[in-house]
Protein backbone atom coordinates (compact mmCIF):
# COMPACT_ATOMS: atom_id res chain seq x y z
CA UNK A 1 0.00 0.00 0.00
CA UNK A 2 1.36 3.45 -0.91
CA UNK A 3 -1.59 5.79 1.01
CA UNK A 4 0.22 5.50 4.34
CA UNK A 5 0.34 8.42 6.78
CA UNK A 6 3.13 9.95 7.55
CA UNK A 7 3.55 12.10 11.02
CA UNK A 8 4.51 16.03 10.15
CA UNK A 9 3.68 19.32 12.13
CA UNK A 10 1.89 21.71 9.42
CA UNK A 11 -1.29 22.54 9.63
CA UNK A 12 -3.63 23.14 6.45
CA UNK A 13 -6.71 24.80 6.31
CA UNK A 14 -9.43 24.12 3.94
CA UNK A 15 -12.38 25.88 3.56
CA UNK A 16 -15.78 24.61 1.96
CA UNK A 17 -18.67 26.74 0.35
CA UNK A 18 -21.94 26.04 0.54
CA UNK A 19 -25.38 27.13 -0.23
CA UNK A 20 -28.50 27.86 2.24
CA UNK A 21 -31.60 25.59 2.16
CA UNK A 22 -34.73 27.04 1.51
CA UNK A 23 -37.40 25.54 3.80
CA UNK A 24 -40.41 26.95 5.69
CA UNK A 25 -42.36 25.79 8.10
CA UNK A 26 -46.45 26.52 9.27
CA UNK A 27 -48.19 24.96 12.11
CA UNK A 28 -52.29 23.27 11.42
CA UNK A 29 -54.23 21.54 14.57
CA UNK A 30 -50.94 22.60 16.85
CA UNK A 31 -48.50 19.91 14.74
CA UNK A 32 -45.41 21.38 12.93
CA UNK A 33 -46.17 20.72 9.06
CA UNK A 34 -43.16 21.74 6.87
CA UNK A 35 -44.19 23.65 3.46
CA UNK A 36 -41.65 23.20 0.46
CA UNK A 37 -40.70 23.53 -2.45
CA UNK A 38 -40.98 20.53 -5.09
CA UNK A 39 -37.48 20.75 -6.04
CA UNK A 40 -34.65 18.91 -3.48
CA UNK A 41 -35.75 20.95 -0.19
CA UNK A 42 -32.54 19.87 1.68
CA UNK A 43 -28.98 20.74 0.69
CA UNK A 44 -26.95 18.03 2.28
CA UNK A 45 -23.75 19.15 1.79
CA UNK A 46 -24.67 22.15 4.21
CA UNK A 47 -26.37 19.90 6.15
CA UNK A 48 -23.05 17.86 6.96
CA UNK A 49 -20.75 20.87 7.52
CA UNK A 50 -23.26 23.43 9.56
CA UNK A 51 -25.50 20.88 11.19
CA UNK A 52 -23.28 17.75 12.09
CA UNK A 53 -19.54 18.55 11.74
CA UNK A 54 -20.41 21.79 14.11
CA UNK A 55 -20.79 19.04 17.13
CA UNK A 56 -18.53 16.48 16.00
CA UNK A 57 -15.40 18.44 14.14
CA UNK A 58 -14.53 19.74 18.03
CA UNK A 59 -11.47 18.36 20.30
CA UNK A 60 -13.60 17.00 22.74
CA UNK A 61 -14.72 14.73 20.07
CA UNK A 62 -10.97 13.03 19.03
CA UNK A 63 -10.27 11.96 21.83
CA UNK A 64 -7.24 11.12 24.17
CA UNK A 65 -5.49 9.67 22.57
CA UNK A 66 -6.85 11.09 19.17
CA UNK A 67 -8.74 7.98 17.71
CA UNK A 68 -10.38 6.88 21.33
CA UNK A 69 -13.99 8.41 20.76
CA UNK A 70 -15.77 9.24 23.99
CA UNK A 71 -18.82 7.34 24.44
CA UNK A 72 -20.56 9.83 25.99
CA UNK A 73 -20.83 13.66 25.68
CA UNK A 74 -22.88 16.50 26.79
CA UNK A 75 -25.22 18.63 24.83
CA UNK A 76 -22.86 21.30 23.98
CA UNK A 77 -20.15 18.65 23.26
CA UNK A 78 -17.77 18.41 26.37
CA UNK A 79 -16.46 15.13 27.58
CA UNK A 80 -18.86 13.75 30.48
CA UNK A 81 -17.57 14.27 34.15
CA UNK A 82 -19.21 11.42 35.76
CA UNK A 83 -18.54 12.75 39.01
CA UNK A 84 -19.60 16.21 37.85
CA UNK A 85 -22.66 16.05 35.36
CA UNK A 86 -23.82 18.01 32.88
CA UNK A 87 -27.47 19.09 32.50
CA UNK A 88 -28.11 16.64 29.76
CA UNK A 89 -26.92 13.33 32.07
CA UNK A 90 -28.02 15.16 35.02
CA UNK A 91 -31.48 14.90 34.41
CA UNK A 92 -31.83 11.59 33.91
CA UNK A 93 -34.30 9.61 35.97
CA UNK A 94 -36.46 6.62 36.38
CA UNK A 95 -36.58 4.37 33.41
CA UNK A 96 -33.46 6.06 32.16
CA UNK A 97 -31.46 3.41 33.76
CA UNK A 98 -30.12 2.00 30.24
CA UNK A 99 -27.98 5.01 30.34
CA UNK A 100 -27.35 5.88 33.85
CA UNK A 101 -25.76 2.35 34.76
CA UNK A 102 -23.67 1.60 31.99
CA UNK A 103 -21.49 5.03 32.46
CA UNK A 104 -18.74 3.74 33.88
CA UNK A 105 -18.28 1.59 30.61
CA UNK A 106 -16.62 3.04 27.44
CA UNK A 107 -18.10 0.98 24.24
CA UNK A 108 -16.38 -0.17 21.42
CA UNK A 109 -19.16 0.21 19.40
CA UNK A 110 -19.16 3.60 19.71
CA UNK A 111 -16.08 4.26 18.67
CA UNK A 112 -16.50 2.07 15.59
CA UNK A 113 -19.71 4.39 14.77
CA UNK A 114 -17.71 7.64 14.72
CA UNK A 115 -15.01 5.99 12.40
CA UNK A 116 -18.12 5.74 10.21
CA UNK A 117 -19.04 9.06 10.79
CA UNK A 118 -15.87 11.24 9.87
CA UNK A 119 -15.48 8.42 7.18
CA UNK A 120 -18.77 9.39 5.72
CA UNK A 121 -17.45 13.33 6.19
CA UNK A 122 -14.68 12.83 4.31
CA UNK A 123 -16.50 11.06 1.95
CA UNK A 124 -19.03 14.21 1.10
CA UNK A 125 -16.45 16.94 1.46
CA UNK A 126 -13.09 15.55 0.30
CA UNK A 127 -11.37 17.27 3.94
CA UNK A 128 -8.44 14.71 4.59
CA UNK A 129 -9.40 15.78 8.32
CA UNK A 130 -11.96 13.09 8.51
CA UNK A 131 -9.66 10.87 6.72
CA UNK A 132 -7.25 11.50 9.34
CA UNK A 133 -9.79 10.76 12.30
CA UNK A 134 -11.33 8.10 11.01
CA UNK A 135 -8.21 6.30 10.51
CA UNK A 136 -6.78 7.40 13.83
CA UNK A 137 -9.60 5.31 14.94
CA UNK A 138 -9.14 2.50 13.04
CA UNK A 139 -5.37 2.28 14.45
CA UNK A 140 -7.14 2.64 18.14
CA UNK A 141 -9.45 -0.06 17.85
CA UNK A 142 -7.08 -2.59 15.93
CA UNK A 143 -4.55 -2.01 18.82
CA UNK A 144 -6.92 -1.84 21.60
CA UNK A 145 -10.19 -4.28 21.12
CA UNK A 146 -8.68 -6.56 18.49
CA UNK A 147 -6.40 -9.58 19.55
CA UNK A 148 -3.21 -9.51 16.90
CA UNK A 149 -4.71 -13.71 15.81
CA UNK A 150 -7.66 -13.24 18.08
CA UNK A 151 -10.87 -13.71 16.48
CA UNK A 152 -13.67 -11.29 18.19
CA UNK A 153 -13.84 -7.80 19.73
CA UNK A 154 -14.15 -6.22 22.83
CA UNK A 155 -17.48 -4.97 23.70
CA UNK A 156 -16.61 -2.26 26.33
CA UNK A 157 -14.11 -1.37 28.83
CA UNK A 158 -15.06 -0.83 32.53
CA UNK A 159 -13.67 1.46 35.12
CA UNK A 160 -10.87 3.67 35.64
CA UNK A 161 -8.40 -0.05 35.11
CA UNK A 162 -10.29 0.16 31.75
CA UNK A 163 -10.96 -3.97 32.48
CA UNK A 164 -12.26 -5.40 29.28
CA UNK A 165 -15.53 -7.10 28.86
CA UNK A 166 -17.49 -9.06 28.43
CA UNK A 167 -16.24 -12.14 28.47
CA UNK A 168 -15.91 -13.61 24.76
CA UNK A 169 -18.79 -16.26 24.79
CA UNK A 170 -20.88 -13.45 26.29
CA UNK A 171 -20.75 -10.81 23.53
CA UNK A 172 -23.56 -10.03 21.41
CA UNK A 173 -23.37 -11.13 18.14
CA UNK A 174 -24.93 -7.54 17.16
CA UNK A 175 -21.83 -5.52 19.05
CA UNK A 176 -19.72 -7.61 17.02
CA UNK A 177 -21.46 -6.60 14.15
CA UNK A 178 -21.07 -3.16 15.03
CA UNK A 179 -17.27 -3.13 16.48
CA UNK A 180 -16.54 -4.25 12.82
CA UNK A 181 -18.65 -1.05 11.06
CA UNK A 182 -15.72 1.46 11.28
CA UNK A 183 -13.20 -0.33 9.56
CA UNK A 184 -15.79 -1.55 7.17
CA UNK A 185 -16.26 1.74 5.81
CA UNK A 186 -12.64 2.12 6.16
CA UNK A 187 -11.93 -0.19 4.02
CA UNK A 188 -14.90 1.23 1.56
CA UNK A 189 -13.38 4.52 1.51
CA UNK A 190 -9.26 3.29 0.81
CA UNK A 191 -9.55 -0.60 -0.14
CA UNK A 192 -6.24 -0.78 2.71
CA UNK A 193 -5.75 -4.21 2.19
CA UNK A 194 -3.59 -4.47 5.47
CA UNK A 195 -7.13 -4.35 7.00
CA UNK A 196 -9.12 -7.05 5.38
CA UNK A 197 -7.96 -9.94 7.70
CA UNK A 198 -9.42 -8.40 10.59
CA UNK A 199 -12.43 -8.23 8.89
CA UNK A 200 -12.54 -11.26 7.32
CA UNK A 201 -11.66 -12.90 10.16
CA UNK A 202 -14.15 -11.46 12.84
CA UNK A 203 -16.85 -12.52 10.27
CA UNK A 204 -15.53 -15.90 9.97
CA UNK A 205 -15.95 -15.81 13.80
CA UNK A 206 -19.21 -14.13 13.57
CA UNK A 207 -20.80 -16.59 11.55
CA UNK A 208 -18.91 -19.45 12.67
CA UNK A 209 -20.10 -19.19 16.30
CA UNK A 210 -23.12 -17.66 16.59
CA UNK A 211 -25.11 -19.30 13.40
CA UNK A 212 -27.12 -22.18 15.03
CA UNK A 213 -27.82 -25.01 12.78
CA UNK A 214 -30.67 -26.03 15.15
CA UNK A 215 -32.13 -22.54 14.95
CA UNK A 216 -31.55 -22.12 11.41
CA UNK A 217 -30.96 -18.59 12.60
CA UNK A 218 -28.03 -16.51 14.87
CA UNK A 219 -27.48 -16.49 18.28
CA UNK A 220 -27.55 -13.67 20.69
CA UNK A 221 -24.61 -14.74 22.64
CA UNK A 222 -22.78 -17.96 22.76
CA UNK A 223 -23.23 -18.45 26.86
CA UNK A 224 -25.69 -16.14 29.23
CA UNK A 225 -24.04 -14.39 31.67
CA UNK A 226 -25.02 -15.57 35.30
CA UNK A 227 -28.38 -14.12 36.43
CA UNK A 228 -29.70 -13.94 32.28
CA UNK A 229 -30.30 -17.73 31.70
CA UNK A 230 -32.78 -16.87 28.86
CA UNK A 231 -29.98 -14.76 26.99
CA UNK A 232 -28.56 -18.21 24.86
CA UNK A 233 -31.85 -19.15 24.20
CA UNK A 234 -33.23 -15.70 22.36
CA UNK A 235 -33.20 -14.98 19.04
CA UNK A 236 -33.15 -11.36 18.03
CA UNK A 237 -33.82 -9.79 14.96
CA UNK A 238 -30.69 -7.27 14.59
CA UNK A 239 -28.46 -10.91 15.50
CA UNK A 240 -28.92 -10.99 12.06
CA UNK A 241 -30.35 -7.49 10.69
CA UNK A 242 -26.85 -5.73 11.93
CA UNK A 243 -24.95 -8.08 9.80
CA UNK A 244 -26.21 -6.71 6.77
CA UNK A 245 -26.03 -3.36 7.49
CA UNK A 246 -23.38 -2.60 9.16
CA UNK A 247 -20.52 -4.32 7.07
CA UNK A 248 -22.04 -7.13 4.84
CA UNK A 249 -23.69 -5.59 2.05
CA UNK A 250 -21.33 -2.25 2.10
CA UNK A 251 -18.17 -4.83 1.44
CA UNK A 252 -19.86 -7.75 -0.69
CA UNK A 253 -19.49 -6.24 -3.91
CA UNK A 254 -15.99 -4.94 -3.72
CA UNK A 255 -14.29 -7.74 -1.88
CA UNK A 256 -11.64 -9.87 -3.81
CA UNK A 257 -13.20 -13.23 -4.83
CA UNK A 258 -13.90 -15.68 -3.47
CA UNK A 259 -15.10 -13.54 -0.62
CA UNK A 260 -17.76 -11.52 -2.53
CA UNK A 261 -19.50 -14.59 -3.75
CA UNK A 262 -19.61 -16.32 -0.55
CA UNK A 263 -20.61 -12.79 1.31
CA UNK A 264 -23.46 -12.60 -1.22
CA UNK A 265 -24.48 -16.15 -0.18
CA UNK A 266 -24.33 -15.24 3.76
CA UNK A 267 -26.80 -12.03 3.00
CA UNK A 268 -29.76 -13.86 1.10
CA UNK A 269 -29.27 -16.38 3.91
CA UNK A 270 -29.76 -13.76 6.58
CA UNK A 271 -32.11 -11.70 4.68
CA UNK A 272 -34.45 -15.45 4.14
CA UNK A 273 -34.38 -16.37 7.78
CA UNK A 274 -35.70 -12.68 8.91
CA UNK A 275 -38.41 -13.37 6.12
CA UNK A 276 -39.48 -16.83 6.86
CA UNK A 277 -38.78 -16.52 11.15
CA UNK A 278 -39.40 -12.69 12.13
CA UNK A 279 -41.88 -11.33 9.43
CA UNK A 280 -45.55 -11.57 10.68
CA UNK A 281 -47.70 -10.74 7.64
CA UNK A 282 -50.84 -10.26 10.02
CA UNK A 283 -48.98 -6.80 11.04
CA UNK A 284 -46.63 -5.98 8.34
CA UNK A 285 -43.95 -6.29 10.93
CA UNK A 286 -41.08 -7.88 11.88
CA UNK A 287 -40.88 -9.14 15.74
CA UNK A 288 -37.86 -8.02 17.07
CA UNK A 289 -37.10 -11.14 19.95
CA UNK A 290 -38.56 -14.64 19.33
CA UNK A 291 -37.69 -16.43 22.71
CA UNK A 292 -39.35 -19.09 25.03
CA UNK A 293 -41.97 -17.50 27.03
CA UNK A 294 -41.89 -14.14 25.20
CA UNK A 295 -45.53 -13.57 23.59
CA UNK A 296 -45.13 -11.63 20.13
CA UNK A 297 -46.69 -8.75 20.48
CA UNK A 298 -47.17 -5.11 19.55
CA UNK A 299 -44.99 -2.64 22.16
CA UNK A 300 -42.33 -5.69 22.57
CA UNK A 301 -39.06 -5.14 22.25
CA UNK A 302 -37.53 -4.22 18.88
CA UNK A 303 -40.82 -4.55 17.39
CA UNK A 304 -40.96 -1.38 15.91
CA UNK A 305 -41.53 1.05 12.39
CA UNK A 306 -37.61 1.53 12.95
CA UNK A 307 -36.49 -2.38 12.99
CA UNK A 308 -38.99 -3.50 10.52
CA UNK A 309 -37.92 -0.75 7.68
CA UNK A 310 -34.47 -1.52 8.07
CA UNK A 311 -35.33 -5.24 7.57
CA UNK A 312 -37.20 -4.31 4.44
CA UNK A 313 -34.69 -1.83 3.07
CA UNK A 314 -31.52 -4.40 3.50
CA UNK A 315 -33.88 -6.94 1.98
CA UNK A 316 -34.84 -4.87 -0.70
CA UNK A 317 -31.08 -3.88 -0.82
CA UNK A 318 -29.20 -7.38 -0.93
CA UNK A 319 -32.28 -8.56 -3.59
CA UNK A 320 -30.68 -5.77 -6.16
CA UNK A 321 -27.39 -6.57 -5.25
CA UNK A 322 -28.33 -10.60 -6.02
CA UNK A 323 -30.58 -10.21 -8.67
CA UNK A 324 -33.27 -11.79 -6.58
CA UNK A 325 -36.43 -10.71 -7.56
CA UNK A 326 -38.57 -12.24 -4.83
CA UNK A 327 -36.84 -10.41 -2.36
CA UNK A 328 -37.24 -7.43 -4.13
CA UNK A 329 -40.71 -7.70 -4.81
CA UNK A 330 -41.46 -8.76 -1.39
CA UNK A 331 -39.45 -5.87 0.52
CA UNK A 332 -40.85 -3.06 -2.04
CA UNK A 333 -44.53 -4.22 -1.33
CA UNK A 334 -44.32 -4.71 1.71
CA UNK A 335 -41.94 -1.96 2.36
CA UNK A 336 -44.22 0.23 1.03
CA UNK A 337 -47.04 -0.94 3.43
CA UNK A 338 -44.72 -0.19 6.09
CA UNK A 339 -44.11 3.50 5.25
CA UNK A 340 -47.69 4.48 4.67
CA UNK A 341 -48.74 3.21 7.84
CA UNK A 342 -45.58 4.87 9.65
CA UNK A 343 -46.41 8.41 7.61
CA UNK A 344 -48.42 10.98 9.77
CA UNK A 345 -49.85 12.91 7.20
CA UNK A 346 -50.57 15.97 9.35
CA UNK A 347 -47.31 17.01 10.52
CA UNK A 348 -45.57 15.47 7.30
CA UNK A 349 -43.28 13.29 9.56
CA UNK A 350 -42.54 10.19 10.43
CA UNK A 351 -44.28 8.08 13.71
CA UNK A 352 -41.61 5.58 15.93
CA UNK A 353 -44.23 2.24 16.36
CA UNK A 354 -47.64 0.95 16.81
CA UNK A 355 -49.16 1.01 19.82
CA UNK A 356 -51.20 -2.25 21.66
CA UNK A 357 -53.99 0.15 21.10
CA UNK A 358 -54.15 0.81 17.16
CA UNK A 359 -52.77 4.26 17.24
CA UNK A 360 -49.32 5.04 16.60
CA UNK A 361 -46.02 6.76 18.72
CA UNK A 362 -45.58 10.15 17.16
CA UNK A 363 -42.94 11.08 19.37
CA UNK A 364 -39.14 10.99 17.17
CA UNK A 365 -36.38 8.74 17.57
CA UNK A 366 -33.35 9.97 15.39
CA UNK A 367 -32.51 6.61 14.04
CA UNK A 368 -36.25 5.37 13.13
CA UNK A 369 -36.17 8.57 11.72
CA UNK A 370 -33.31 8.20 9.84
CA UNK A 371 -34.05 4.17 8.51
CA UNK A 372 -37.71 4.98 7.51
CA UNK A 373 -35.87 8.32 5.36
CA UNK A 374 -33.84 5.96 3.79
CA UNK A 375 -36.15 3.60 2.89
CA UNK A 376 -37.89 5.65 0.95
CA UNK A 377 -35.01 7.70 -0.68
CA UNK A 378 -33.98 3.91 -1.74
CA UNK A 379 -37.12 3.54 -3.20
CA UNK A 380 -38.08 6.75 -4.87
CA UNK A 381 -34.82 5.59 -7.45
CA UNK A 382 -37.22 3.21 -9.35
CA UNK A 383 -40.97 4.99 -8.20
CA UNK A 384 -39.73 8.70 -7.90
CA UNK A 385 -43.68 9.05 -6.30
CA UNK A 386 -42.22 7.65 -2.90
CA UNK A 387 -40.15 11.40 -2.94
CA UNK A 388 -43.30 12.89 -3.89
CA UNK A 389 -45.84 11.58 -1.07
CA UNK A 390 -43.35 11.37 1.75
CA UNK A 391 -39.55 13.25 1.80
CA UNK A 392 -40.42 16.95 0.54
CA UNK A 393 -42.02 16.60 4.18
CA UNK A 394 -39.85 14.24 5.91
CA UNK A 395 -36.56 15.68 4.74
CA UNK A 396 -37.04 19.65 6.09
CA UNK A 397 -38.85 18.74 8.88
CA UNK A 398 -35.29 16.53 10.23
CA UNK A 399 -33.49 19.53 9.45
CA UNK A 400 -35.70 22.04 11.27
CA UNK A 401 -36.57 19.60 14.43
CA UNK A 402 -34.21 16.96 14.64
CA UNK A 403 -30.88 19.03 14.62
CA UNK A 404 -29.62 21.35 17.45
CA UNK A 405 -29.18 24.35 16.13
CA UNK A 406 -27.19 25.59 18.84
CA UNK A 407 -24.27 23.44 19.29
CA UNK A 408 -25.13 20.97 16.43
CA UNK A 409 -25.35 17.67 15.90
CA UNK A 410 -29.02 15.57 16.07
CA UNK A 411 -31.68 15.17 19.01
CA UNK A 412 -31.75 11.74 20.61
CA UNK A 413 -35.99 11.87 20.53
CA UNK A 414 -38.14 14.72 19.85
CA UNK A 415 -41.23 14.77 21.61
CA UNK A 416 -44.78 15.49 20.13
CA UNK A 417 -46.18 18.04 19.66
CA UNK A 418 -44.30 20.44 22.20
CA UNK A 419 -41.09 19.85 20.01
CA UNK A 420 -38.86 19.36 23.69
CA UNK A 421 -35.55 16.81 23.49
CA UNK A 422 -34.96 13.95 25.61
CA UNK A 423 -31.72 12.13 26.36
CA UNK A 424 -28.11 13.36 25.99
CA UNK A 425 -27.20 13.50 22.55
CA UNK A 426 -24.10 10.85 22.53
CA UNK A 427 -24.38 8.03 24.99
CA UNK A 428 -23.96 4.05 24.97
CA UNK A 429 -25.90 3.95 21.64
CA UNK A 430 -25.79 6.78 20.12
CA UNK A 431 -23.73 8.49 17.74
CA UNK A 432 -22.79 9.79 14.64
CA UNK A 433 -23.54 7.07 12.66
CA UNK A 434 -27.26 7.29 12.00
CA UNK A 435 -27.21 11.03 11.24
CA UNK A 436 -24.35 10.58 9.01
CA UNK A 437 -25.40 8.15 7.19
CA UNK A 438 -28.91 9.82 6.59
CA UNK A 439 -27.09 12.48 4.93
CA UNK A 440 -25.09 10.57 2.96
CA UNK A 441 -28.06 8.60 1.67
CA UNK A 442 -30.09 11.57 1.16
CA UNK A 443 -27.75 13.40 -1.21
CA UNK A 444 -26.95 10.11 -3.32
CA UNK A 445 -30.04 9.06 -4.24
CA UNK A 446 -31.12 13.34 -4.44
CA UNK A 447 -28.96 13.55 -7.29
CA UNK A 448 -28.96 9.99 -8.71
CA UNK A 449 -33.06 10.53 -9.02
CA UNK A 450 -32.13 14.22 -10.33
CA UNK A 451 -29.88 12.83 -12.80
CA UNK A 452 -27.47 15.07 -11.30
CA UNK A 453 -23.68 13.64 -10.58
CA UNK A 454 -23.02 12.51 -7.37
CA UNK A 455 -19.11 13.83 -6.41
CA UNK A 456 -17.85 11.62 -3.56
CA UNK A 457 -14.46 11.48 -2.66
CA UNK A 458 -11.92 8.06 -1.69
CA UNK A 459 -8.04 7.73 -1.46
CA UNK A 460 -6.87 4.74 -3.16
CA UNK A 461 -3.98 2.71 -3.50
CA UNK A 462 -1.65 3.93 -6.40
CA UNK A 463 -2.31 2.20 -9.90
CA UNK A 464 -5.90 0.76 -8.27
CA UNK A 465 -8.32 0.89 -11.08
CA UNK A 466 -11.17 -1.32 -9.52
CA UNK A 467 -14.99 -0.52 -9.85
CA UNK A 468 -16.32 2.14 -7.04
CA UNK A 469 -20.03 2.47 -6.01
CA UNK A 470 -21.77 4.90 -4.07
CA UNK A 471 -22.42 3.36 -1.42
CA UNK A 472 -25.20 1.01 -1.66
CA UNK A 473 -26.47 2.59 -4.74
CA UNK A 474 -25.61 2.03 -8.61
CA UNK A 475 -23.71 4.74 -10.28
CA UNK A 476 -21.63 5.01 -13.46
CA UNK A 477 -18.53 6.11 -13.14
CA UNK A 478 -17.81 9.22 -14.85
CA UNK A 479 -15.09 10.86 -13.80
CA UNK A 480 -12.14 10.20 -11.75
CA UNK A 481 -9.46 12.58 -10.70
CA UNK A 482 -6.39 12.54 -8.07
CA UNK A 483 -6.41 16.02 -5.80
CA UNK A 484 -5.12 16.84 -2.80
CA UNK A 485 -1.53 14.50 -2.76
CA UNK A 486 0.60 14.91 -0.02
CA UNK A 487 -1.09 17.65 2.08
CA UNK A 488 -0.99 17.63 5.38
CA UNK A 489 -3.59 18.55 8.51
CA UNK A 490 -3.00 18.93 12.18
CA UNK A 491 -5.61 17.23 14.13
CA UNK A 492 -5.76 19.75 17.34
CA UNK A 493 -6.61 18.10 20.44
CA UNK A 494 -4.80 17.46 24.12
CA UNK A 495 -1.45 16.27 22.02
CA UNK A 496 -1.66 17.57 18.68
CA UNK A 497 -0.67 15.67 15.98
CA UNK A 498 -0.07 16.05 12.28
CA UNK A 499 -0.79 14.01 9.68
CA UNK A 500 0.69 13.81 6.36
CA UNK A 501 -2.54 12.68 3.52
CA UNK A 502 -2.21 10.32 0.68
CA UNK A 503 -3.91 11.27 -2.81
CA UNK A 504 -7.29 12.10 -2.37
CA UNK A 505 -9.36 10.87 -5.43
CA UNK A 506 -12.09 12.63 -6.32
CA UNK A 507 -14.76 10.34 -8.52
CA UNK A 508 -17.78 12.03 -10.21
CA UNK A 509 -20.89 9.27 -10.89
CA UNK A 510 -23.84 9.54 -12.90
CA UNK A 511 -27.20 7.75 -13.14
CA UNK A 512 -26.76 4.39 -14.14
Amino acid sequence: MKNAFSVVAICVLIAFASSEADTKELYASGAPVSKVRSEIPVDWLKHVKDDLLAFWDQPSAYGDPIGNFPTYRCDEGKVLDINDKCPAFSRLGEGDEWITKALHKDYVRMKSRQIFAYGVAFHMTGNPKYLVLAKMGVEYLRTHALKPSGRSVVSYWEGEIRHPGPPQPQRTSQDLAYGLQGLAFYYYLTRDETILPDILRIKDHIMGHYYSGEWDSMRWVQKSALGRPSEEERKELVSLLDQVNAYMLLLAPILPEPFSKQWKRDLTKLCRIMMEQFYSAEHNLFWGVIAPKTERKIGGRHTDFGHSIKAFWMIYMVGKLTGDSEMMEFASTNGSRLLATAFHEESGSWASSPKPDGSKDLNKEWWIYAELDQTAASFSLDDPTFYDKYLVKTYPWWIEHMVDHTNGGVWHKINYVDLKHQYPKVHLWKNGYHSFEHALIGYITDRIRNKKPVTLYYTLPEGERSGLQPYYYSGQEYSRKDVRCGETVLIEGRHPIGFGSPCITRVEFRAP
